[in-house]
């Protein structure tokens, strides 16, 4: 069994909020905030973008384990992030993503079942890739001494 999840949702952009939410996106382009989606220990992609002329966000993200406890890591180590990107869809929860259930129902109603996914390594977690990476580090710096 595949380790790995994913998420595709859609939502409509509220009328009027386009350059507001694309001022937001701006700014997360910045090392400091894209580093904090690292803290969410399961993702192994997440994108947003505007699409359909610009009257539509879609959410795409792959991730380790379940549906459930991703969203809940990502409530909890991204409450502000997902609520000022999603606050300006229509029908985000007025409690925002912190009324979980309330959240996790928004995301179930914008959802998008793919019809084909593929993953590399589906038995790879972050972890995994994470400490792979730091091997290869090590083992190229003990070759390096070598030359």
């Amino acid at each position: 069994m595949a380790v790995k999840s994913l998420i595709t949702a859609i939502a409509d952009i509220k009328p009027g909020r386009l350059e507001e939410l694309q001022s937001t996106f701006a700014a997360f382009q910045t090392p400091e905030l894209l580093a904090q989606l690292s803290n969410i220990g399961l993702i192994h992609f997440a994108h947003w973008a505007i699409i359909d002329n610009d009257t539509r966000l879609v959410f795409v993200t792959n991730f380790d384990g379940n549906w459930d406890d991703y969203l809940d890591e990502f409530i909890a180590k991204g409450a502000d992030e997902l609520d000022v990107v999603f606050g300006h869809c229509v029908g985000y929860p007025e409690g925002g993503c912190r009324d979980v259930e309330t959240f996790k129902q928004y995301i179930r109603d914008h959802e998008y079942k793919a019809a084909v996914a593929y993953t590399a390594y589906p038995d790879a977690t972050v972890i995994d890739v994470q400490k792979a990476l730091r091997i290869r580090q090590k083992f190229e710096a003990f070759l390096d001494e070598f030359q």
